[in-house]
Formats: C-alpha cells, sequence, structure tokens
C-alpha cells in the first residue's frame, strides 16, 4: 500500500470520528434541551418573600430582580417564607395577592412591552406575631426585555 493511499485512509478515518463526535454531541444536547422543558412553556419562576432577619423584622425578595421577555406567558412561583401573610403587588400588571406564611401563589402573567415593573410588598403594622414590630416594604423589579 502506499504512503499516498495509507495517509488519505487515515484522514478519511479522522474525519468520520470527528463527525460522529460531532453527531454525539448535537444528539446529547437536544436530549437535555428536550428533558428539560416542559409542555406549554418554560416551568415557573420562582421567587420567594425571605424573612432575612427576625430580629429587625427586615425581609427581601429572593432573587431581588427577574428578567424575563415580553409578550411571552409565564407563571411566577411566589412563596411568602415570612412568619406573617404578606401582600404581594405589580401594580403595573394589576396584580394584588395576600400570601399566608409558608404558603406560596402562582401567577400566570404576560408582560406587555419591555420595561422596568415594580414587584412591592408593602410594609405590615406591628403584630403579636412579630414582637409588635413592623415588616418594612420590599421591592424588586421584573425587568422585561
Amino acid at each position: 500500500m502506499s504512503r499516498a493511499l495509507f495517509g488519505e485512509r487515515a484522514a478519511i478515518t479522522r474525519t468520520v470520528w470527528i463527525l460522529v463526535v460531532v453527531a454525539v454531541l448535537v444528539v446529547a444536547g437536544a436530549g437535555a434541551f428536550l428533558l428539560n422543558s416542559k409542555s406549554g412553556g418554560p416551568g415557573p419562576i420562582d421567587l420567594t418573600i425571605v424573612e432575612s432577619n427576625p430580629v429587625t423584622q427586615a425581609d427581601s425578595f429572593d432573587p431581588g430582580n427577574i428578567t424575563v421577555t415580553h409578550g411571552t406567558t409565564f407563571t411566577l412561583a411566589v412563596l411568602n417564607g415570612d412568619d406573617e401573610p404578606r401582600t404581594f403587588e405589580i401594580s403595573a400588571l394589576s396584580v394584588n395577592q395576600t400570601i399566608g406564611s409558608d404558603q406560596t401563589i402562582r401567577l400566570t402573567l404576560t408582560i406587555p412591552q419591555a420595561g422596568v415593573y415594580e414587584m412591592f410588598v408593602p410594609s405590615t403594622p406591628p403584630s403579636a406575631i412579630n414582637g409588635a414590630r413592623a415588616s418594612p416594604a420590599i421591592t424588586g423589579y421584573l425587568i422585561a426585555s
């Protein structure tokens, strides 16, 4: 067998192996995508009201900001991790929901246009639950691109 023919066969073999590896990676990536997607769109976006300091009753959102694409419909799952009921608001989208302690609400939303939408939880008056301390307001942002 001549060296030229041997070299051509080696090059063809390398090319075939490269194509096999690329095909395996593409199939694996497509499989991972299909396994992680759910019918009816992406899964819910989780948002938690966190009592970060029980002594001062300081609460916060986790995450503080959420980014979505405007015009798409998504589900926002809001968990109230505080020790008392809180009201969750997105005024620009007419959202005003009371959430009990350790309860979750699910909101299906469609953001009409790009912009920044304020998520807000008003302060609460002092109560016997939290030792007569008021809970401060919480602010976060829903960013639609």
